[in-house]
């Protein structure tokens, strides 16, 4: 049941980061430049992925097994979304969906795919901590 409720909560993630993408594209991107505008929407959209790990750990008693299997689940999802929909419907070529992993250009995405894996898994052990357990 943990894993239904974790595929919900990770649509209301994807549904965030969209939002905060499209503000990225529309306004941020004018403003500071493309690359920059990317640097800034993913620290954001990882911080909001941290969020959702916080509240999604606070509402529902996890073990750190499925702390960690929930941020495998958000990755896989979040990949397959990436890699499937940005290809199949929006048309962007391989190269330019990975284009994003390039570091050495500057290029954060991979920050926000290791904040999804480790996400939930972080936060339980920060609220496990605050509690004394």
């Amino acid at each position: 049941m943990i894993y239904v409720r974790a595929v919900v909560v990770w649509v209301g993630i994807l549904v965030a980061i969209a939002t905060l993408g499209a503000a990225r594209d529309m306004l941020l991107a004018a403003w500071v430049g493309k690359l920059p505008a990317h640097q800034i929407g993913t620290v954001a959209a990882s911080v909001v992925v941290l969020a959702f790990s916080y509240f999604f750990v606070r509402a529902f008693t996890l073990s750190r097994g499925e702390a960690l299997a929930v941020g495998a689940l958000w990755l896989g999802l979040a990949l397959a979304f990436e890699f499937l929909f940005f290809h199949f419907v929006s048309g962007i070529p391989w190269s330019g969906l990975l284009a994003d992993y390039n570091v050495f250009e500057g290029r954060l995405l991979i920050l926000l795919w290791l904040t999804t894996l480790v996400g939930p898994y972080a936060t339980l052990r920060f609220v496990n901590l605050r509690r004394g357990s």
